[in-house]
């Protein structure tokens, strides 16, 4: 059963599914990959600029750039997942948010992220963004090492 607070959530995923499918056919594995390095480093300055003072306002507004590579590692990754530059054993441990896999935590652990800096978190938890940004950051480096053992 679903409840009708779950609908345009529901719906909502699917559309963005949809999107980024669309987009990832446009998108070369190479620079998919390249795309991937660079949302890395995002998290990372996002961790010393922002995490370490706990500026959530900045946080917040940095990650609200919606050109930043990490809100688009879905396009990214499903570019990588749709060409033939991983082999089947690395797209299975990749995943995606609808098959589990490590790539699913990276959307999962920035969804939590990402809700925790909500600007309707009046309180956001220090040790929660704290976890969600590592986790986030450690998801993406076991996706780029998996992109590595492929060659790119």
């Amino acid at each position: 059963i679903i409840t009708t607070s779950l609908l345009p959530l529901i719906c909502f995923s699917s559309q963005t599914t949809q999107t980024a499918e669309a987009k990832a056919g446009s998108i070369k594995p190479e620079n998919a990959f390249t795309n991937l390095l660079k949302a890395r480093e995002e998290l990372r300055i996002a961790q010393q600029k922002f995490l370490f003072t706990k500026d959530y306002d900045g946080m917040r507004e940095y990650f609200a750039n919606n050109s930043l590579n990490i809100n688009l590692y879905e396009e990214n990754a499903n570019a990588l997942l749709s060409s033939k530059a991983l082999d089947a054993e690395s797209k299975k441990e990749i995943g995606t948010i609808r098959r589990y896999g490590v790539g699913a935590d990276v959307i999962i652990m920035y969804g939590s992220l990402k809700a925790e800096i909500d600007e309707e978190n009046e309180y956001p938890d220090y040790s929660t963004v704290s976890k969600s940004l590592q986790r986030t950051a450690d998801s993406l480096d076991e996706v780029i090492a998996i992109c590595r053992s492929n060659g790119l």
